[in-house]
Order: C-alpha cells, then sequence, then structure tokens
C-alpha cells in the first residue's frame, strides 16, 4: 500500500493517529515504518540530550532501532490492534481495516529492550498508561514479557511479532 493512501487526523486514541482512505485486507501489507537506524547506545544519547522522546524509537533488533519519521512514529497502539509488525519494519493488516478507520498496533510486541544496558545508563524502561479503549485493554504499555502469557502465546502462534521477537520468544 501506498502511504498517500494513509491521513495523519485526530485519534481518539492519543493526539493524532494514522488512519487508511481505502479498505485494506487482512494480511495485506499497509506500509514500512521508516526512520534513521541507530544502535541502543545512539538512542540513549538522544534520550539523554533531549534530542529524542524515549517514546519515539522502533526496537527492531536486539538493541537496534529505527528513529521513526513522522508518519510512522504517528501510528498509535492498540491492546486489540487490526495491524502487526513483521520482518523488522513491515506493517501488515491482522484483519481487515476498513476506509476511514485508524490504524494501530501493540507497541509491547516489539519491546524487548536490554534492561541492564538501560538502567547502567541512568534511564528507566520506557512505559506508558494505556488509552486504547479495547475492550481488554491491559492499562500499561511495556515489554512484551508483561503481556498476560495467553496473549503472548498468540502472538507468537500467529507470528504477529517482528523477526526478533520470534526468535526470542518461540
Amino acid at each position: 500500500m501506498n502511504v498517500s493512501k494513509l491521513k495523519i487526523k485526530k485519534s481518539k486514541i492519543a493526539g493524532k493517529g494514522v488512519f487508511t482512505t481505502r479498505r485494506i485486507r487482512g494480511g495485506q501489507t499497509i506500509c514500512f515504518l521508516e526512520g534513521e537506524l541507530c544502535s541502543l547506545d545512539e538512542m540513549i544519547r538522544r534520550v539523554n540530550e533531549g534530542k529524542e522522546e524515549p517514546s519515539d524509537p522502533l526496537e527492531i533488533g536486539d538493541e537496534e532501532y529505527l528513529d521513526l519519521n513522522e508518519i510512522s512514529r504517528t501510528f498509535n497502539h492498540s491492546c486489540d490492534p487490526n495491524a502487526f509488525i513483521k520482518g523488522k519494519n513491515e506493517l501488515v493488516a491482522i484483519k481487515e481495516i476498513n476506509s476511514g478507520e485508524e490504524i494501530n498496533y501493540d507497541y509491547s510486541t516489539t519491546m524487548n529492550d536490554n534492561e541492564e544496558r538501560i538502567k547502567s545508563a541512568g534511564r528507566v524502561l520506557w512505559t506508558c498508561k494505556c488509552n486504547c479503549m479495547a475492550k481488554y485493554c491491559r492499562g500499561i504499555i511495556d515489554q512484551f514479557k508483561t503481556i498476560p502469557k495467553k496473549r503472548q502465546e498468540f502472538y507468537v502462534k500467529n507470528k504477529f511479532l517482528p523477526d526478533f521477537m520470534l526468535k526470542h520468544f518461540k
């Protein structure tokens, strides 16, 4: 799908979100999230210098991140997402997404941060209160290992995780 079929507008979840202007079939690629490739050390440096919000980078590998561009950073989280990250940065529809509907993914499915390295740099792991309004909202966005086991198993079984996460949580 071409990003020109996506529109940023006000979201009920949080601030702004990304919406589709046409129907997307389940299994269809929505877009590739884009940004500058950075190491964990570089992301810590940027956060410490106030150049980056702790919530902005997308973990795409062990200690490897994308410093997301505007549209990629604007996709919101949901505890009951309609999309997931496949491979490193491919956003794919889990189910049909109707024209005008907001596209979202579960941020926790991309979070397996190196806690020791982050804490030794004087940072805390990023977490956030969840406001997704899903029927079974967890109330918090946190590391994948904090998701209830049944939900973890669902994501792993259906391969609704980036490659580096599948490697760790098979």
